[in-house]
């Protein structure tokens, strides 16, 4: 009991001072509480599974990229091609609004990187990593259904993945915006696909645009919004188009 107790005030303790955090850092912070509820309800309510919203948690599904790969290559029974159509019409709709505003793992990264200690740019080159993610994905995928390769040796590797990967990530997340989005997530790359199409863009005007550099460093994704806004690697957090809005009102 008093275990659980000491649990809870830690939690609560956390949640605290992420709520100081958003209103202090976020030049939104409508979507950091959006991805703070989404991420405080999938722990809270599945925290049967080690704090861990995987294969446990019906909220990994089509937000959290390793949660959603688990479900589709490692969960007994789950449909296949309802995954996939769920995932398209995901993109279709949102592309990677859901990756800015509803993912926990971005939601993990933006927080370790909001005190901006220092700022490391992850180039473009090393980007076009998350196609190879993708592929070694779908060979993951392809070798549990067909062959049931992982559950017949009991192997649960994104539950071991998710903890080393994850303490490494967050190291890393203090230095780069995003570095699991820019560099591994896979899903990210199929909304970022599908963006073009999404009928939700950043309505930013470059014609507008002065070339100030100060949207920049407000990107969450480290891009140049002025040249990249809606694309790939766009998760559509409207920092940009806020900021620029905000200077144009102070100029004029």
């Amino acid at each position: 009991m008093a275990h659980n107790i000491l649990i809870l005030l830690l939690l609560s303790l956390a949640f605290i001072s992420v709520v100081i955090l958003i209103v202090k850092r976020w030049l939104i912070p409508a979507r950091g509480f959006t991805q703070l509820t989404l991420f405080t309800l999938s722990e809270i309510t599945f925290i049967c599974n080690k704090g861990i919203p995987c294969s446990n948690c019906p909220l990994s599904f089509g937000i959290c990229p390793i949660g959603t790969t688990q479900r589709i290559a490692f969960i007994q029974g789950f449909p296949f091609y309802i995954t996939m159509i769920l995932i398209t019409i995901t993109g279709l709709v949102f592309g990677t609004l859901v990756c800015g505003w509803a993912c926990p793992v971005g939601f993990i990264q933006d927080v370790f990187h909001a005190p901006r200690l220092k700022e490391i740019r992850i180039t473009n080159k090393l980007k076009s990593i998350r196609y190879f993610t993708l592929f070694l994905g779908i060979v993951l995928v392809f070798l549990e259904l067909r062959y049931n390769f992982f559950s017949k040796r009991e192997i649960g590797i994104f539950h071991e993945i998710t903890i080393i990967g994850g303490v490494m990530l967050l190291a890393t997340a203090i230095f780069l915006k995003r570095p699991f989005c820019h560099l591994f997530c896979p899903l990210g790359l199929i909304y970022g696909k599908l963006n073009k199409i999404s009928p939700f863009k950043v309505g930013l005007d470059k014609n507008l645009c002065s070339a100030c550099g100060t949207c920049d460093k407000a990107c969450v994704s480290d891009l140049k919004p002025s040249q990249e806004v809606n694309g790939d690697l766009c998760v559509k957090c409207f920092n940009c188009l806020k900021i620029c809005d905000q200077i144009r009102r102070s100029h004029g």
